[in-house]
């Protein structure tokens, strides 16, 4: 079984500069991925004629299939299609097919077509047009040497909708790929050291099966890959997956690709429970981070930024000898927060957060980082003690992630 290989190539001087951030390159690797199809090289190129051949040259030299975004519009700075023409040796040609795809989106959108739409149906003479459904400007494919170019516009909504609507299935098709098979699991509350120790035996028992340790802010996703389409294989393959989740199953909140915010949505939801927020230094991202989600309304009944002493007071009757006992930053103002907003909204659940975010605000005894978090469900309570970074966005988030966490320890029981 031949194992092909795919480079990415992403067209851009803001790519280059920093200004625009490479979305594109991950978001196709990832898809690639699901088709058995592994990225060995993300190149990243300036808006140069030269530099485009040199990198197009450089990619036939070793990849099976080549992935292109940027430069297909049709300003000035996109040079691609010339680049093209020259690397190829194909004429530009007035592709009407593409004309009128043109036509056809702009109607669709009550737009009239102008003197740019139209030079996006001048485009190199191509093996197969890719036609855009969140845009104007089409893909192209063309093959040289063995190798399989496919370019695509640099708009990340025009680039996905090719990817997924189009790219994915004509690769699957022209290479006859694999099955791949892939489990997730997604933790939190663990480091990734104590969970490669936890695991790491019945990883290497299982080596055929590889296993990925992802860290994100607020935990380590462990993802799992077998390629193949041999019963027995996939029967031990999910096996293994689920030996991994009995060692690890307290800290594994989904094995689906989703958040905690949507996990906590789910078990309330099923609970037919409702829930409300306290925050300080998380300034509201709780409530926001539990309102992206479709439907919260249907649990989530407000929340409120008590950010000085004086709001804790007055908005959740937070004792002020507490205050003066022990500081705004402890596990008794948290608890009191909690118990308070979830008086005020008479909801099931609360979520309180109290703590230093940096980079000023802190004392020897409290440091940056420090921070506080409860949870309550009806008569249950819990209250711990975190020491994040340095870093305030960071510890903003994972201040909401950890009062997520606890609250759904309380809803499942989790000791």
């Amino acid at each position: 079984m031949k194992m092909y290989k795919a480079e990415i190539i992403s067209i851009g001087d803001e790519v280059l500069a920093g200004y625009t951030i490479n979305t594109n390159a991950s978001f196709i690797s990832q898809q690639l991925a699901l088709i058995s199809l592994p990225v060995r090289w993300i190149t990243t190129v300036s808006d140069d004629h030269d530099d485009i051949i040199y990198s197009l040259k450089t990619a036939n030299g070793r990849a099976d299939v080549v992935l292109i975004t940027g430069g297909l519009g049709p300003t000035p700075d996109d040079i691609t299609k010339k680049s093209i023409c020259e690397y190829f040796n194909r004429p530009m040609v007035y592709d009407e097919k593409a004309l009128a795809d043109v036509e056809s989106f702009l109607k669709q959108r009550k737009r009239t077509l102008t003197d740019a739409n139209r030079l996006q149906a001048v485009i190199p003479k191509s093996d197969e047009v890719i036609y855009n459904w969140a845009g104007t400007a089409p893909g192209l494919i063309l093959e040289k040497d063995g190798t399989t170019f496919i370019f695509m516009p640099g708009v990340p909504v025009e680039m996905k909708a090719m990817v997924n609507k189009f790219v994915l299935n004509y690769l699957s098709k022209k290479l006859k790929l694999p099955a791949l098979h892939t489990r997730l699991l997604r933790t939190t509350g663990i480091a990734e050291s104590t969970l490669y120790e936890r695991l790491e035996e019945i990883i290497n028992k299982n080596s055929r099966f590889p296993v990925a340790f992802l860290p994100r802010q607020i935990g380590v996703d462990l993802r799992f890959r077998y390629i193949g389409d041999n019963a027995q294989d996939i029967n031990a393959f999910n096996q293994f997956v689920e030996s991994v989740r009995s060692r690890i199953q307290k800290y594994v909140f989904t094995d689906k690709e989703e958040d905690l915010e949507e996990v906590i949505g789910h078990l309330l939801k099923e609970k037919e429970l409702t829930l409300s927020t306290a925050e300080s230094f998380t300034g509201g991202l709780a409530g926001d981070r539990l309102t992206n989600i479709p439907g919260s309304s249907d649990y989530f009944l407000g929340g409120v930024i008590t950010y000085s002493n004086e709001s804790k007071v007055k908005i959740l009757n937070v004792k002020p000898e507490t205050l003066a006992d022990f500081g705004a930053v402890s596990k008794q103002i948290a608890l009191e927060m909690a118990r308070g907003v979830k008086i005020k909204f008479s909801s099931d659940c609360s979520i309180a957060a109290t703590g230093i975010a940096g980079p000023g605000g802190a004392t020897d005894k409290k440091p940056v980082g420090l921070a506080y978090i409860a949870a309550v469900y009806r008569d249950k309570e819990l209250v711990r003690k975190f020491l994040f970074g340095e870093n305030r966005l960071i510890n903003k988030n994972r201040g909401v992630m950890a009062g997520m966490e606890l609250l759904r320890q309380l809803l499942l029981d989790i000791k």
